[in-house]
């Protein structure tokens, strides 16, 4: 099914606005830019091909960010694999609006992959817990579970100066 002139143009723009939260979500879950940067690729193929099936165009930029979740899971199930130490890649930069010391990235880093998702969401992204609800395929009651989980890691994190 093809696209409208105009819808294209929108899905764009949506695009273009939320590149920074999709990378950022698929950072904090893929824990390595190179995968991190599939997983936003193959997460807007799979998008855009289904675009015009999305109801309510309005949620592009929620809807995106969870097809980027899934695709970084996806990602990560599929190359659960050892890797040597010398083998990793340097630390991910920090992102915007972080302590210029990057601490609470690296402490965020060091979360569960579940707190983290939800970290990141909440915190960098500004969702309500519903909206990340939906985004996670979970409850809003379990995501304020997790938030509070992670605020208390990272507290003790935080206060014991150990990032990972």
């Amino acid at each position: 099914m093809a696209v409208p002139e105009q819808e294209r143009d929108r899905f764009c723009r949506v695009l273009h606005e939320s590149r920074t939260s999709l990378y950022r979500l698929a950072l904090s879950i893929t824990r390595n830019s190179a995968d991190a940067q599939e997983a936003v690729a193959e997460a807007v193929c799979r998008a855009y091909e289904r675009y015009p099936q999305l109801r309510e165009k309005e949620k592009l930029p929620q809807w995106l960010l969870r097809i980027t979740a899934n695709e970084a899971r996806r990602l990560c199930q599929r190359r659960s694999r050892t890797v040597p130490l010398e083998d990793l890649p340097a630390e991910p930069v920090a992102p915007e609006r972080e302590p210029e010391d990057g601490s609470l990235w690296h402490a965020v880093q060091a979360l569960s992959q579940d707190q983290r998702e939800a970290v990141v969401l909440f915190y960098y992204e500004d969702l309500p817990t519903e909206e990340i609800a939906r985004i996670l395929g979970t409850t809003p009651g379990a995501v304020r579970v997790r938030l509070s989980r992670a605020r208390e890691k990272l507290r003790s994190i935080l206060k014991e100066g150990d990032h990972g």
